[in-house]
């Protein structure tokens, strides 16, 4: 037998508080809209006076529960879901369906952290046309005592072309969360999906265990199946649901660019009413704005900035009150952190479960891990150190930002707090010899004792990306909790060094394999050398700053060129050349895209974070010039989605498809000739190429964090607007003009949130768009993935509020030169500063692709006339774009940029 040695934590540093998490207003959610939307006819299915047509089902354990039945019984006796009618729970007429579950089989667990699969019932029809009918009404009672969430999920069949449930794009089903010990009135509009030859519709339940405190059994009591007509909602498009505006719910900071959009406004004038007077401050014109999405109007109000709450009028259509001023992100930044306390893992949260987890055991040889802790991942219970260290970094690199500018005291605390939780996890799950856990599905609630059927068992494993994410969590969490906690903090910044140390022995292997993944899948385990070399320049920068050796700064530099070989620098031979992009190496072999969970923002972020600590390092000027084509990139691609300037997934080759799995090449090369054609072979996708797994909020967060982190660096206020733009897409400036968080602004929808139950400040994966098509589609139903709330999104909101709620602004009274360009078709250019002011002045020009003699230039300007400079320059690759830098008087926060030789846009 194996010598187990069991570690269940590295000492308890940090007890969280027992309060409960925030609520939601339920009268603002799309939820209540539906329950009170007007019936305009309706169709009995079923009054549960008769058991004829409903049958008992078992999916996903079946083969489990044959392989204990004796003689290969019948699978009919192998069915653990008892119904029989009941008139004891009624709410129409005599009888309901009464339908009893246990929670969990008594055999062992699925190895892959899932449950035991789905029970039910199903009400059987003959083909039936629903064609006519668009909602499904169903009354449901459930009672599961002890039981913190429950749900329930309906999955619809026929026998039409077109097969419902579909395969991976989830159309044909949706789940509900329940309130106990009372009658819920599920409604679902269906109206998206086929439906002719009716075969069944089900109603089902997840064999996911149950909590120590909770019963093993889940009774439901149905009543009153029917279809029904109602007025559908707007759920495919890029123009705004008619007869709505479009606007930001949590509001715009008082010196943002403020703007609403519609689609078919007859109103030729808005209005913007103060809310605290009920006048309007402001009447202009609706301004009418054509792009190749379609016809819009556009509402501007900019030039209001006097903090408070206002609503948006034009003709009939009227907006919710949403506010204005600088503290506008912040309702949504401590809802979103409320979210991380509501998911934490192995401690009571009221409301959302108890002590859990004590029997999640990573293994690794004859050692044992207790890995509960951290945060679980809303739709399911999944852990994973990439999101965890990710979430750890952020939240102390936002709370240290506020710490240096001295304000918001409350909020430090709030993101100190929940930071220091989930770095105790990431303390905690390393076996200090190389090997770490690093992520495992779950699905299951279990009970708490190692060793019997429900146990959830992950192996650990020694991937360079694991380290550099937890190197830099650590290393951060070590400087900012150096007063708080100094014995946490020496600890964290030991183990960051240890963890870095791991992570760059296995880099030359990683550097050295050839690059064969085109398609970023749906999970990470296996990231390309462009994301891991990154994440190491990171964790170097972190631990630079705690500890001021320089050493750690030296290797990670030394990595950078993989970032900056990685990129296109060169203008393609393409119709709509770009470039800026990256590729998964600098064999450039695939373009870096992704499908669901992105890392788009590593390398900007580690090249702006080498920037900023390395001004006079040779290779400056080569990082700082990647930062701005990729940037540039970005500002053009997102052209593509005006008025919305919602951020285009990625460049596509019409090869790729062969590298995908076969059973899913067809529909990968469908959708990316859906895109738009760029030449050679080039698309350009507004929403990822699908796998299994829809929505794109992964893919535009990140996006957006890198151009933050441009454009804080460059000073570019063109690309912090294209940031707030992304942000605002989540939070009711899109399509269907709804709010995407969940208890964050109005009409937010339900997110698939089935374990944890609904939870305020949850994100979903994001808006994914129908089959092959490039186009918006967010329908009612709720399932995973793209309905389903994940902590990535919400990592990424958090993180984004650095560069967007805490943004520097540019000191104008530094501006005291002034530069402009000339250039001849020879590949000369000439550079030239205009300056102003007195006294001796000193100018350090450098480039990327120009040649110059003399960079360093001074110069004695005389009190009101403004003094001239030029540097000859000379481009050194035709067919690339340049970049320059003036730098004056060795200060570079008042640097300046110019650029050419982009492709033309």
């Amino acid at each position: 037998m194996k010598t187990l040695l069991l570690i269940l934590s590295l000492g308890c540093f940090f007890d969280g508080p027992d309060r409960k998490p925030m609520q939601a207003d339920f009268q603002h959610s799309a939820a209540y809209r539906w329950l009170n939307k007007p019936v305009l006819e309706t169709i009995l299915l079923d009054d549960m006076e008769s058991l004829d047509r409903w049958e008992p089902f078992t999916v996903g354990a079946q083969h489990i529960i044959d392989a204990r039945i004796d003689n290969r019984e019948s699978v009919a006796q192998s069915q653990v879901t008892h119904i029989e009618l009941n008139s004891e729970l009624v709410h129409h007429g005599v009888h309901s369906l009464k339908m009893r579950v246990p929670t969990r089989l008594d055999v062992r667990a699925p190895e892959n952290g899932r449950g035991w699969g789905r029970v039910g019932v199903r009400r059987l029809f003959d083909g039936e046309d629903w064609q006519g009918s668009n909602r499904v009404s169903l009354w449901v009672y459930p009672e599961s005592p002890g039981a913190y969430s429950i749900w329930m999920e309906l999955r619809i069949f026929n026998d039409g072309e077109e097969k419902l449930p579909a395969l991976f794009a989830q159309e044909g089903e949706t789940s509900f969360m329940l309130r106990q010990g009372e009658w819920n009135h599920l409604v679902w509009e269906i109206g998206n999906v086929a439906r002719d030859r009716i075969t069944a519709l089900e109603v089902s339940y997840y064999l996911c265990g149950n909590e120590p405190e909770a019963s093993d059994t889940s009774t439901f009591y149905l009543d009153r199946l029917e279809l029904q007509v109602v007025e559908p909602d707007y759920i495919e498009g890029w123009g705004v649901w008619p007869g709505r505006i479009a606007y930001t719910h949590s509001g715009y900071q008082s010196d943002a660019v403020k703007t609403a959009l519609a689609s078919g406004l007859e109103a030729r004038e808005f209005r913007l009413i103060d809310q605290s007077s009920g006048q309007p401050v402001l009447r202009k014109p609706v301004e009418q704005v054509t792009s190749p999405l379609g016809q819009f109007q556009k509402m501007d109000f900019s030039e209001i900035v006097t903090p408070g709450l206002y609503v948006l009028e034009a003709g009939s259509s009227a907006t919710m009150p949403f506010r204005i001023g600088q503290d506008a992100w912040r309702e949504s930044l401590m809802k979103a952190l409320d979210f991380f306390y509501a998911e934490r893992c192995g401690t009571a949260i009221p409301g959302v479960h108890g002590v859990c987890h004590r029997d999640w055991i990573c293994l690794h040889g004859d050692l044992m891990m207790v890995v509960n802790g951290g945060w679980h991942d809303a739709g399911d219970l999944t852990q994973i150190l990439g999101n965890t260290g990710e979430a750890v970094y952020a939240m102390f690199s936002l709370a240290e930002k506020l710490m240096e500018r001295g304000e918001d005291v409350e909020l430090q605390e709030r993101l100190i707090e929940e930071a220091r939780w989930g770095l105790e996890w990431v303390l905690k799950t390393s076996f200090r010899d190389g090997y770490r856990y690093g992520s495992s599905a779950n699905s299951r609630k279990t009970n708490g004792i190692i060793g019997d059927n429900d146990d959830l068992i992950a192996m650990a494993r020694n991937v360079p990306i694991d380290h550099f994410l937890a190197s830099a969590a650590q290393a951060i969490g070590g400087r900012i909790l150096a007063v708080r906690d100094p014995r946490m903090a020496a600890f964290s910044l030991e183990m960051a060094e240890e963890d870095w140390r791991f992570g760059a022995a296995g880099m030359d292997a990683l550097l050295a394999a050839p690059a064969t993944q085109a398609f970023r899948g749906n999970f990470d385990s296996n990231a390309p050398a462009l994301e891991t070399v990154s994440q190491a320049i990171i964790a170097a920068v972190e631990l630079w700053k705690a500890t001021g050796d320089r050493t750690w700064l030296d290797q990670g530099a030394a990595w950078a060129g993989v970032i900056t070989g990685s990129q296109q620098r060169s203008i393609p031979d393409w119709e709509i050349p770009l470039t800026g992009f990256f590729y998964t190496g600098p064999d450039k072999v695939n373009i870096l895209h992704y499908c669901h969970r992105s890392r788009e923002h590593l390398p900007i972020l580690a090249l702006t974070r080498l920037c900023e600590a390395l001004p006079d390092h040779p290779d400056w000027m080569r990082w700082y010039s990647a930062v701005t084509l990729h940037a540039e990139y970005q500002k053009t691609i997102a052209q593509f989605t005006e008025p919305w300037a919602m951020m285009p997934a990625s460049v596509y080759h019409d090869r790729e498809y062969l590298q995908a799995p076969e059973s899913r090449r067809e529909s990968f090369r469908l959708q990316v000739i859906k895109g738009i054609p760029l030449g050679a072979g080039h698309y350009l996708r507004l929403f990822p190429v699908w796998m299994d797994y829809r929505g794109h909020f992964g893919t535009i967060l990140p996006q957006a964090l890198a151009l933050a982190k441009a454009a804080g660096l460059r000073g570019d206020a063109v690309a912090a607007r294209l940031v707030r733009h992304q942000m605002e897409w989540l939070i009711g400036r899109n399509p269907f003009a709804q709010s995407t968080m969940w208890g964050e602004g109005y009409d937010f929808t339900p997110l698939y949130s089935v374990m944890s139950g609904d939870l305020v400040g949850g994100f979903p994966v994001g808006i994914q768009t129908r089959a092959e098509e490039d186009v918006p589609y967010w329908p009612v139903q709720n399932t995973w993935t793209y309905k389903e709330i994940w902590g990535h999104p919400v990592i990424q909101w958090i993180w984004l509020m650095e560069d967007v709620a805490l943004a520097e602004r540019p000191d104008e009274s530094k501006a005291d030169f002034d530069l402009s360009v000339g250039t001849t078709g020879a590949g000369e250019v000439t550079i030239r500063a205009t300056v102003y002011g007195d006294g001796n002045r000193r100018f350090s020009l450098r480039a990327d692709n120009l040649s110059v003699s003399g960079a360093d230039r001074q110069i004695s300007p005389k009190p009101g006339r403004p003094a001239l400079l030029e540097w000859k320059c000379r481009v050194q690759s035709p067919g690339t774009p340049w970049v320059v830098v003036v730098v004056p008087d060795g200060d570079h926060t008042r640097r300046r940029e110019v650029t050419g030789g982009f492709p033309e846009r």
